[in-house]
């Protein structure tokens, strides 16, 4: 709990200075400024916070990302999970998100600031528009996009992951660009009061990227279903095991493997 108040207090000030000098102006009219000045702000920002927040992000796979745009899919545990994405990304990274971040102060800015796109859950033609506009995006090669297929987080860490939603893999199998499968793990513990602790490990791990000639002449069913296992069998079988390694060492009598006889 007190990580978080301090990080809150800490990051205030440089916070409210940015959205004056730049958030602002850039998600009013992004088109006016260059998407990799635009990126490279936020991440600076949202790399100090991450640091305040005191995590320690694990990255493996980088030599996965692909060169030029690609669309990375990542499941989905915590508020925090896109923090991760930002310090893995050194590339202009666009995200797909629920019409409520939008409303967020300073979250909602900075996503739009970015090329961020919204989606109404209740609302199918909003939505279709929506992923015209990614679909767009990725074949004029503005930017790569980072999307949660599972559609909403997944409350529970030790369950399986939730089912991802084909509609989100229609732009970019439209527009022809590699999928990339995204790891990530830990970030559910950050804003848990239980946890406190100097550090809180997180993961990120880019798998091996899935490209047109490889899913050419698939469903976006069998699409989703090939992507979710992929990420699946590494969650299960590494990401799991390590975050297990990493807590037990932290001593976490929290942590649900802990309680497990």
């Amino acid at each position: 709990m007190w990580h978080i108040i301090r990080a809150a207090l800490l990051i205030a000030p440089t916070l409210i200075y940015d959205y004056f000098a730049w958030i602002l102006k850039y998600s009013k009219h992004p088109e006016k400024y260059p998407i990799t000045k635009r990126y490279d702000k936020t991440r600076k920002l949202i790399r100090k916070v991450n640091k305040l927040l005191k995590l320690d992000v694990h990255i493996e796979g980088l030599e996965n990302r692909p060169e030029g745009v690609a669309c990375y899919f990542v499941n989905h545990l915590a508020a925090v999970d896109p923090l991760l994405l930002f310090e893995a990304m050194d590339t202009p990274t666009a995200f797909l998100a629920k019409i409520e971040i939008k409303k967020m102060p300073f979250v909602g800015r900075i996503f739009t600031a970015e090329n961020g796109l919204f989606l109404k859950r209740d609302d199918l033609k909003q939505q279709l528009k929506v992923m015209m506009k990614v679909e767009a995006s990725l074949k004029n090669k503005e930017c790569n996009w980072a999307i949660y297929p599972e559609g909403t987080r997944n409350k529970d860490p030790m369950n399986t992951l939730l089912t991802f939603h084909k509609g989100t893999f229609r732009p970019a199998v439209k527009a022809n660009v590699p999928l990339v499968p995204v790891v990530s793990y830990g970030s559910f513990r950050v804003l848990n009061m239980k946890h406190n602790y100097k550090k809180y490990p997180t993961y990120v791990k880019f798998l091996k990227p899935i490209y047109p000639e490889e899913y050419e002449g698939k469903t976006t069913d069998e699409i989703a279903v090939m992507v979710q296992s992929r990420i699946q069998k590494e969650v299960s079988f590494i990401a799991k095991p390590l975050d297990h390694k990493r807590m037990s060492e932290l001593g976490d009598k929290y942590y649900r493997f802990n309680s497990i006889k």
